[in-house]
């Protein structure tokens, strides 16, 4: 039995993450995250073409324009709310954190005031997005913007790796998929690997690609919060 265990365990462990601790592309998990940012993607693309503008946007969607209303707990939930995406496919199953997804609920309202991104407790996503403000929001959260990230597995502070985030492999590197605004796909292993750190804020710079969770919108920009 314990020679058969440690063969099926092996196995398990190859599929999930390649036998190496670290996330791989081609491994079971690593390709459910690819589907499911796809399945994201889609959504997004749907809304757009479906309202003749960009990406959903919560200030838009509820009229207000009130830029307040652009966290990632209302962009997150207006899309399952519209039936975009499913609450499960908005949880990776390589996050290492405390994720599950959102209580489905036929409430029709623009968004769930319940739907957490609170990476200090328990969050109902795994993925970071463009932030909803300035010239990224004018320029870049759109399906024309074309190979500009703004959806992707979540990050550590300031792209810092070989931290403690939980967002590392065992090694230390950060390694995830990034989706680009026309719907494209990419593999990234590190975060210093890339011309731009994903995982850096550099103000209101439409250039500037960056992703993250969005606790709070003011007037003069984003706070974020990472685990």
């Amino acid at each position: 039995m314990v020679v058969l265990m440690s063969i099926y365990m092996s196995s398990v462990d190859k599929a999930v993450t390649g036998g190496q601790g670290n996330s791989v592309q081609q491994s079971v998990w690593g390709m459910q995250d690819q589907i499911q940012l796809q399945l994201i993607g889609q959504g997004l693309t749907i809304h757009a073409m479906t309202n003749g503008e960009g990406f959903l946007i919560p200030s838009k969607l509820s009229g207000s324009n009130d830029v307040t209303e652009n966290t990632s707990a209302n962009f997150w939930s207006a899309l399952v709310n519209q039936n975009l995406v499913a609450p499960k496919q908005l949880v990776s199953p390589t996050d290492r954190g405390w994720v599950e997804p959102a209580p489905y609920s036929r409430n029709r309202s623009l968004w769930d005031p319940d739907f957490s991104v609170d990476l200090d407790e328990t969050s109902n996503v795994s993925y970071a997005h463009m932030p909803l403000f300035g010239e990224r929001l004018k320029k870049r959260w759109n399906p024309n913007a074309g190979h500009f990230p703004v959806i992707g597995n979540r990050g550590p502070r300031d792209g810092i790796e070989n931290s403690d985030s939980f967002t590392l492999d065992d090694d230390g590197i950060w390694r995830g998929w990034v989706l680009h605004a026309n719907n494209a796909i990419q593999w990234q292993e590190g975060t210093s690997s890339v011309h731009d750190n994903p995982f850096v804020y550099e103000g209101d710079n439409a250039d500037d690609a960056m992703l993250g969770f969005t606790i709070e919108m003011y007037d003069n920009g984003p706070v974020f919060v990472w685990d």
